[in-house]
């Protein structure tokens, strides 16, 4: 069976370092969070400081590449709920595609529903993509 050692020179690890070092760390967290709370000016700059606007977005602010394709879809339906649907029905077309298209066939060139189908949700994303990028 095995015995644990009883070192008679020297300090345990556990609890004395251990206990040093939360000591340490919540210090520093003391400090962080007190200037973050209280003096919130020193750290955030510029536009970070208005108050934010739910109803309105400013013109310079667009998001990422990947997103710009929904960001305008959400524009220029006037119903959010309506934007909603319509990107979810595309994801739901993607989704369901190899259900809908049974072909045997395994070359895209002779699956007309497959390549259709394919074809125009990836030209949708890109229009809008690129719309998005351009307004």
């Amino acid at each position: 069976m095995y015995r644990k050692p009883k070192y008679k020179k020297g300090i345990r690890f556990f609890p004395t370092f251990i206990l040093e070092d939360v000591q340490v760390i919540c210090l520093f967290l003391a400090f962080f969070f007190s200037v973050v709370c209280f003096f919130p000016e020193w750290i955030v700059f510029g536009d970070a400081n208005v108050p934010a606007d739910p109803m309105t977005t400013p013109e310079h602010i667009k998001p990422e590449w990947y997103f710009l394709a929904a960001y305008q879809l959400l524009k220029i339906v006037p119903s959010k709920v309506g934007a909603l649907f319509l990107e979810a029905l595309a994801v739901l077309v993607i989704f369901f595609l190899p259900f809908l298209d049974r072909s045997p066939e395994k070359r895209i060139q002779r699956r007309p529903v497959f390549l259709t189908l394919v074809l125009l949700n990836l030209a949708a994303f890109i229009g809008l993509t690129l719309w998005g990028y351009l307004s």
